[in-house]
Formats: structure tokens, C-alpha cells, sequence
């Protein structure tokens, strides 16, 4: 397999797969044998089905996006498939299901369409963005930043040559951006979108070179974090590994305290808590740190524009967008923006050496 260099945008434009359920539970007969019911969840740009058997095991089928190049399939398949054979107890991932072939992906064909399409299991637990904590409590926060920080270890020595796909959602692909801004209808959000992508071109990309690597889980967003839904209330699971990449280390970081927003006025409080987190399992750099606070704003810019991009080319009833308001977004950011740079390095710096 080899890798092709698409634009980041086409796979966001192109339409995703449009099988019924009906498709999906003969496809899931046929070539994994499981007898189902099939329920179309909701994707940015993949089609997912959850599948229920009548012994009351579930499974999710994914079908791949035409556009989306065989071998970066291959790559998220393999990771879960590392992980899983690492087997560290601390954390849960999706397991490959193989077919009835023994293959871990088949290819489907519809509409003169190749689509790459793989079972994973299901896990147990509920997503955070639907649980009763939609933004996390303290102990919740620390807990996600150790969780990713152990995940992360568990993918230090993975390798694949679909590594380097090429993502909208990879930040250091993030002046790529620029190309949207201008579909930002508000003219104050837009003008905080580019200022954030001028500082991230000045501070953190200057860095990229002479700090950590490895591939990264790159969206730990409340949909895809699992929380225990017994009196534990503690992380559980970790899904969908569709934008995996091979990036800067402390962008996993980034990605996942830009969704970490407070209601206490204060948006630092949470990232804070996920930080040290983090650092007690796997110990910051300072070089790190210094351009975390520039690498969070870079991330929730990226969510303004992108959705407001897509906003201009989907339907008003595309259900990515009903579940996906921007309205928290531009508020973070503006408050982030409100945060003197210094200010945030040095608390994220404090925050490390209590360790």
C-alpha cells in the first residue's frame, strides 16, 4: 500500500457512505457472522453502525470514507490491534474483529465507491458528552490526563506508513486553516481564528522540531471518552481512532484540554487538572510547555473554522452539525484569548514541577 497525498479538505467535502441498516446487517452476517440489528451513528465523514446480537453482545461496524486512503485504514486498525496486545490493564481500547475470511478489513463496493470496512467490539461505558458530566468535575480531568498519558505510552514505539496521513485535524498542518477563515461569518471570531493561527506559526511551529514525536490518539473530545457508570465515575475507555497521527507528543495534550472548559468563568481550571494529571504519568518538558497554551487556542480555533466551513457546504439538518454548536467553541476561545500568554506558561510550569 502506498501513501497518496490528498487535499485535507477533500475528505470532509466528499459525501460519506450512505448504506442503509438494512446493508449493514446482511454485510455483518456475511462476512463476520453476526446476526444483528443495525443503528446509524452519527460521523463526521465515516458511517458507523451499531450492531446489537440477540445474545446482547454489540459490536460496531465502520465503514470507511471513499476518500480515505486504504493504508491510513490499515494504520488505525494496526493501532488498536498494538495496544490490545500490550494489554495494560489501565486502559480499554476497541478490539479487531476479524472476518470470516480472517482478514481484519474487507473492501465493499457501491456506487462504483471502494470502501475500506472493519468490526471493532463495542465497550462498555458511557461517553462523557452524554453522561451527567458533560463538562467534567475535577477528579475527572486528572483522570483523563493520566488515562491519555498511558495510552500514549502505549503507542511510543508504534510505527506504521499510514502515520503520515494527511488530516485537517493534525495541528501542525494548522496554517492550512488560513484557507477557510474566510467562511467565519462573525468578523470577531475570524479576526481571533487568524490572530491564533499568527501565534502558532510564531511560537509553537518554530519548536516542532526539537521536541518529542510519536503517534498520537489526537481527539480525546468528551464523545470520544468512556466514563464508568457506576459511583467510580472514572475514565474507562477511550474510542475512535480515525485521526490518529504522527505529531508532536504534547499535541494529544493540546487536543484534548481544548475541550476542557469550565463554567466557573475561570477556562483554565480544568486544563490545569488534566495537566498534572497527565505529568504524573508521563513527565512534561519544558520546551512542551512553553507552547501547550499556544497549541490549545490553535486547536479550539481550528473547530471554529472548520465547522463554519462546513456549515456552508452541508445541509442545515446534517447531523454532525446539530450535535456540534460552535457557540461554546468561540466563547472559549475568547476567554482563552483574554489569558496572557506568559501568564498560562508559567501556571502550566508550576503545575509540573509539583510533581
Amino acid at each position: 500500500m502506498k501513501n497518496k497525498e490528498n487535499n485535507p479538505f477533500d475528505i470532509i467535502l466528499s459525501e460519506t457512505p450512505n448504506f442503509s441498516e438494512k446493508e449493514a446487517i446482511h454485510l455483518a452476517k456475511k462476512h463476520y457472522d453476526i446476526e444483528s440489528s443495525a443503528e446509524n451513528l452519527v460521523s463526521e465523514r465515516d458511517q458507523n453502525f451499531l450492531l446489537r446480537t440477540t445474545d446482547r453482545r454489540k459490536f460496531v461496524l465502520k465503514i470507511a470514507n471513499s476518500e480515505e486512503d486504504p493504508i491510513v485504514t490499515d494504520f488505525q486498525i494496526c493501532a488498536l490491534i498494538h495496544i490490545n496486545n500490550i494489554n495494560d490493564t489501565r486502559i480499554s481500547v476497541p478490539e479487531i474483529k476479524f472476518s470470516n475470511q480472517n482478514t481484519k478489513s474487507i473492501v465493499l463496493t457501491k456506487d462504483k465507491k471502494s470502501f475500506v470496512t472493519r468490526v471493532v467490539t463495542y465497550l462498555d461505558g458511557e461517553p462523557l458528552f452524554t453522561s451527567n458530566q458533560s463538562i467534567p468535575n475535577i477528579p475527572i480531568a486528572e483522570d483523563m490526563g493520566r488515562y491519555l498519558a498511558i495510552l500514549g505510552k502505549s503507542l511510543a514505539d508504534f510505527q506504521h506508513p499510514g502515520s503520515g496521513q494527511n488530516l485537517l485535524w493534525d495541528m501542525k498542518r494548522a496554517l492550512s486553516i488560513r484557507e477557510i477563515t474566510s467562511r467565519i461569518d462573525s468578523s470577531s471570531a475570524r479576526t481571533m481564528v487568524e490572530k491564533t493561527l499568527s501565534d502558532f506559526e510564531r511560537y509553537a511551529l518554530p519548536k516542532f522540531d526539537s521536541i518529542r514525536w510519536q503517534v498520537i490518539h489526537n481527539d480525546m473530545n468528551p464523545d470520544n471518552v468512556l466514563i464508568d457508570i457506576s459511583e467510580k465515575r472514572k475514565v474507562c475507555g477511550m474510542i475512535d481512532f480515525g485521526d490518529m497521527v504522527y505529531s508532536p507528543l504534547i499535541i494529544d495534550l493540546a487536543v484534548a484540554a481544548a475541550y476542557l472548559d469550565s463554567e466557573d468563568g475561570n477556562p483554565m481550571l480544568l486544563m490545569n487538572h488534566f495537566v498534572a494529571g497527565y505529568n504524573q504519568e508521563t513527565s512534561l518538558l519544558q520546551e512542551e510547555l512553553e507552547i501547550l497554551f499556544d497549541l490549545i487556542k490553535t486547536r479550539i480555533a481550528t473547530t471554529v473554522a472548520v465547522l463554519e466551513w462546513r456549515k456552508s457546504f452541508r445541509d442545515k439538518d446534517d447531523p454532525y452539525l446539530e450535535l456540534n454548536s460552535n457557540d461554546r467553541s468561540i466563547n472559549l476561545l475568547e476567554r482563552c484569548m483574554e489569558i496572557p500568554r506568559d501568564h498560562a506558561i508559567q501556571t502550566f510550569k508550576q503545575i509540573c514541577a509539583k510533581a
